[in-house]
């Protein structure tokens, strides 16, 4: 009986030794796809984003930003959605202007790695149409 007793609180003991290391080896860092979530875009109100689905271009003024946006890549070097691109005409002026929703495409580019952030998208560039004609625009979003 002392055998097989000794046997069992030999196998438990393993057990016990090796069940925090596991678990511990998995949860160590970021690698891989959870690495890939750690870049974002800093907000107007100067908190980070992961993936917006809505978000604002000229803080000073709010006349441009986008809503609606799905995003197919978002890693550690770009990010590509689609979405509705939102711009104020300014017509008269931008107190009395319209917004104007055009379908657009965005790529989210050039990095920048912050101590205080991280890693920053700094580069939005859309791709759009109006009356048939294809448009690029590209917004800075750190000031």
């Amino acid at each position: 009986m002392r055998i097989k007793s000794s046997r069992t609180i030999a196998a438990l003991g393993t057990v016990l030794l090796v069940t925090p290391i596991t678990v511990f080896g998995v949860m160590a860092g970021p690698t891989g796809a959870s690495a890939a979530s750690a870049t974002h875009v800093l907000t107007c109100t100067g908190k980070m984003a992961s993936k917006p689905s809505t978000y604002t271009l000229s803080c000073a003024d709010a006349n441009a930003g986008w809503t609606g946006m799905t995003w197919s890549r978002w890693n550690g070097s770009s990010a590509i959605g689609r979405g509705i691109l939102r711009q104020n005409d300014c017509t008269p002026n931008c107190v009395s202007g319209k917004f104007i929703n055009y379908r657009a495409s965005v790529t989210l580019s050039n990095l920048v790695a912050t101590k205080k952030y991280g890693e920053l998208f700094t580069k939005a560039t859309f791709h759009y149409t109006v009356s048939g004609k294809a448009k690029t625009e590209v917004f800075g979003l750190v000031d």
